[in-house]
């Protein structure tokens, strides 16, 4: 069973409020999911209006565990407060990116940072809005069911459960984390991966009911990954994460890279073989080290 422990402590902001630094060391996953979000209400419940999770000894988060973080910043703002995270690691850096939660999140390197960061106002509060006419009404993109708005902002669908994001220009963007099918895997960067890793596609995107052509496309996207690692990882010892998401829209694997494996020029043309299979390619340096490499192919 995964365990998660808990060091919190009581910083002050520039205003002179107190704030906690919540230092997490294990998993947030299933098993410890529930004492997490406990920890974080039982803050908000005695008065503290904001926190920073510091997540620098945190080995693994997985779906549920990354809705309830959303969830949390979403409660802590509506209560004039906020979450920030703070020692993100590349992975979860990475992840986030793959499933577009990073503009939910403000991260920094640091506590003080984080600390420094609560005295500055927010961009998005002075810029002026476009011209988009509110309220706004659309449908949910996989439900159907209409929502209407009344102004840009981020929001949960009360049916669905689901988060989205409202922009001052209108677009609207659903991160639908609870749906989401999660698979980590590590392996070394010598060893002849892409059959196996394809076959964890394969497996996704079933229990997912996608075509099987969308596996079909990642499993040769995958064969021009192994051969991009096989040139570049000179170093003795290389791993690399494989993320794989997937969803009834889509099938995507993130492969995580602290070394060279991944270290590719964007013009490079094995990432154009790529993008000739896949809906989209996304070549990333990381915040400390290493590079990221998405392949995404819609249903």
């Amino acid at each position: 069973m995964a365990v998660l422990n808990f060091d919190i402590k009581t910083v002050t902001l520039p205003s002179g409020e107190d704030a906690k630094a919540v230092f997490l060391t294990g998993s947030i996953d299933a098993s410890t999911n529930q004492t997490f979000e406990g920890r974080l209400t039982d803050i908000l419940s005695s008065g503290t209006r904001n926190a920073m999770l510091v997540l620098t000894n945190v080995k693994y988060i997985n779906s549920t565990g990354l809705g309830t973080i959303v969830k949390c910043v979403d409660t802590f703002r509506d209560k004039g407060g906020d979450i920030k995270l703070v020692g993100v690691p590349a992975k979860v850096i990475a992840l986030f990116e793959m499933l577009g939660l990073l503009n939910l999140f403000e991260t920094h390197d640091t506590i003080e940072a984080a600390v420094a960061s609560f005295g500055k106002a927010k961009a998005a509060e002075t810029k002026p809005a476009n011209e988009v006419k509110f309220p706004l009404q659309f449908k949910h993109p996989v439900t159907g069911m209409g929502l209407n708005v009344s102004q840009a902002g981020r929001f949960k669908d009360p049916r669905s459960g689901d988060y989205f994001n409202v922009g001052n220009d209108g677009t609207v963007e659903f991160y639908e984390i609870s749906k989401v099918r999660l698979i980590e895997v590590k392996l070394p960067a010598d060893l002849e991966f892409a059959p196996a890793v394809g076959a964890l596609a394969t497996a996704l995107g079933q229990r997912c009911q996608l075509k099987p052509q969308v596996a079909a496309a990642i499993q040769r996207a995958l064969d021009e990954v192994a051969a991009i690692i096989k040139r570049n990882a000179v170093t003795v010892g290389q791993t690399v994460t494989f993320f794989l998401v997937g969803n009834q829209e889509k099938l995507q694997v993130g492969i995580v890279s602290h070394g060279n494996a991944l270290a590719v020029k964007k013009d490079d043309p094995a990432l154009k073989a790529l993008e000739s299979v896949l809906d989209e390619v996304k070549h990333l340096p990381l915040p400390s080290r290493g590079n990221l490499l998405s392949l995404l192919k819609r249903a």
